[in-house]
């Protein structure tokens, strides 16, 4: 599987999630304040904001890549799937 979120989809996520930071975790207006300074300084278009959305991106092809190992059978013993393809 592999998923692969466009720029404009990582800012929507991490707008989605600072937000509910900023809402609902009891943070300290400082706390808030710069929270919303990270954001503001990642907003669409800005090269902070491509970093983020490769580091995303990688971040969940690792997170894949970890959940997809398997174990399959190959002449009467068992590799895992990453050793099969070889």
């Amino acid at each position: 599987m592999q998923v692969v979120l466009e720029m404009d989809e990582a800012w929507s996520l991490m707008s989605v999630i600072t937000s509910y930071v900023i809402d609902h975790s009891g943070v300290s207006q400082d706390g808030k304040s710069k929270i919303k300074r990270w954001r503001n300084d990642r907003a669409v278009g800005t090269a902070e904001m491509d970093d983020l959305a490769v580091a995303v991106n990688q971040a969940l092809d690792k997170y894949l890549d970890e959940k997809m190992t398997r174990t399959v059978r190959r002449r009467g013993r068992y590799v895992s799937s990453r050793e099969a393809t070889r």
